[in-house]
């Protein structure tokens, strides 16, 4: 019978745990539609302020854009090695998530002016397949075959 109480209190916490786990992820995934369902209850005043805050961003970023973009191009060109270029694109990688996160929080800015949830930082599990970490040694290009460690 001492058997029996064990392995009944064995499925009650493993059942017990099981609960729990479900209840954080059902939480989680009703926390991540009301924020995308957010999208949907604009008004159409919260929606074009949303928009004249996005278009004047990206007006007022185009000369950084470009400057990123011709930087890029003198980089890949004095570019001597593997290595070199690498490194030219993990910079450009950084100046660019730079010059997004700057974008973000001029229209976070907006959205908290406007009554609105910030919007969501994209975590690891969005970035696209293949992404190289803060290390441009690790990973790999796929016309170059794989990094050398």
């Amino acid at each position: 019978m001492t058997a029996s109480t064990g392995w009944q209190r064995f499925c009650l916490i493993s059942c017990a745990a099981f609960t729990a786990s479900s209840l954080q992820a059902w939480s989680a995934q009703v926390e991540a539609r009301d924020i995308s369902g957010e999208r949907l209850a604009l008004t159409q005043a919260q929606k074009q302020a949303l928009f004249k805050a996005r278009r004047d961003w990206e007006l007022s970023s185009y000369p950084q854009r470009l400057a990123l973009l011709k930087n890029q191009q003198r980089c890949v060109k004095d570019a001597s090695s593997l290595d070199a270029y690498r490194s030219c694109k993990h910079r450009q990688h950084q100046a660019r998530r730079a010059l997004l996160k700057q974008g973000r929080k001029q229209i976070n800015r907006e959205r908290e002016r406007l009554g609105l949830l910030p919007m969501p930082e994209r975590s690891v599990r969005h970035r696209r397949r293949g992404a190289v970490d803060s290390d441009p040694s690790k990973g790999h290009s796929w016309w170059n075959g794989p990094a050398t460690n």
